[in-house]
């Protein structure tokens, strides 16, 4: 996306399904109140990501933390049939000034966006699971400890970690992502030092009874087994909050990457 201040992605090409995994803030509220915020990202900055190319981002959803306490309290999803898309002339001119923002904007002066491309690992779904998205969305991100392999934080997730969460009440489907690239803000000397995490497991859920009164959690699940609370124990970062869906936009009925599912 067009601006000077972030870095874009100059990896290898990429291809395969993926998604944007965009959690945002407003830093200036007083210039830009959330109601402005929210008109420009719906009703301009959404439509334009959708509008760039035909078939690049195809759907996105808006979500809103149940954490009131949650510094980015806002997550827009974007499903990208092909991670390729993010390297296209289109993509990086999608513009962040709008006549709707303060002086025209640009939006990161007065916003800040925690900007990961992610793509598909693996999808696990209930025999009730729809296409559409469900009312609770549960973001698990997880940078483990660094003596534990790729190899043996997989094999956790698809033994046993896959098996508690999908006992949670309302479990629709899990899908798992691999980071590919986060934009850092070439004018915070910290930005590159702040840790990511490398892997991303998105919970869907058709109610909110997973999410405790207060909005934030804690373990997830509740309940956890021994190896899973040395892994979590043990990672370098873990974040994981709930949100409830907003709006989507685009095709929305449908999943985040159109793929066999399998079964727990």
């Amino acid at each position: 996306m067009a601006n000077p201040n972030r870095t874009d992605y100059e990896g290898p090409e990429l291809s395969g399904p993926g998604i944007l995994w965009i959690n945002s803030k407003v830093t200036d509220p007083d210039t830009l109140p959330v109601d402005k915020f929210t008109r420009w990202y719906e009703d301009v900055h959404i439509p334009d990501i959708i509008a760039a190319r035909p078939g690049g981002i195809i759907s996105s959803w808006r979500y809103q933390c149940a954490d009131a306490g949650r510094e980015a309290p806002f997550l827009a999803v974007y499903k990208c049939p092909n991670m390729g898309f993010i390297q296209s002339t289109e993509f990086k001119s999608i513009p962040m000034t709008h006549p709707t923002l303060p002086d025209n904007g640009p939006i990161h002066r007065y916003a800040d966006f925690d900007a990961r491309f992610l793509k598909h690992v693996e999808t696990w779904s209930s025999p009730e699971a729809t296409d559409g998205r469900t009312a609770t969305l549960v973001s698990e991100a997880i940078e483990p400890a660094t003596d534990l392999s790729a190899d043996a934080f997989n094999e956790w997730i698809r033994t046993e970690h896959i098996k508690e969460v999908a006992s949670l009440p309302g479990w629709r489907r899990t899908s798992r992502f691999e980071l590919v690239f986060k934009k850092e803000n070439k004018d915070d000397p910290n930005s590159t030092a702040k840790i990511t995490p490398h892997y991303l497991a998105l919970h869907e859920f058709a109610s909110n009874d997973v999410v405790p009164a207060s909005g934030a959690i804690g373990a997830f699940p509740p309940q956890l087994s021994a190896a899973s609370k040395a892994i979590l124990d043990g990672a370098r970062k873990v974040d994981v909050a709930a949100f409830s869906i907003l709006r989507g936009f685009g095709d929305v009925g449908t999943r985040w990457v159109d793929t066999e599912e399998k079964r727990v």
